[in-house]
């Protein structure tokens, strides 16, 4: 399954529930700190996150070829 960052946040906003940002981060194995700027969009999830879900991150390079003729 392949979720984008903000389905992922909404994840975490749902197993967290009532529990503390420090209490949850703890249980996944990251800081509170981290956690934080995850749920405020400032960085991305990682991978203990992903793991946490049982999930894997795709990443997606896009690659732009430019050719130009030669005038001869």
């Amino acid at each position: 399954m392949i979720l984008d960052k903000q389905q992922v946040i909404d994840l975490i906003r749902k197993e967290q529930g009532r529990s503390s940002l420090r209490d949850y981060a703890k249980s996944v194995g990251i800081s509170a700190a981290y956690l934080s700027d995850v749920l405020r969009g400032n960085r991305a999830p990682g991978k203990k996150i992903y793991e946490h879900f049982g999930l894997s991150r795709e990443k997606t390079l896009t690659v732009t070829y430019t050719f130009t003729k030669d005038k001869k």
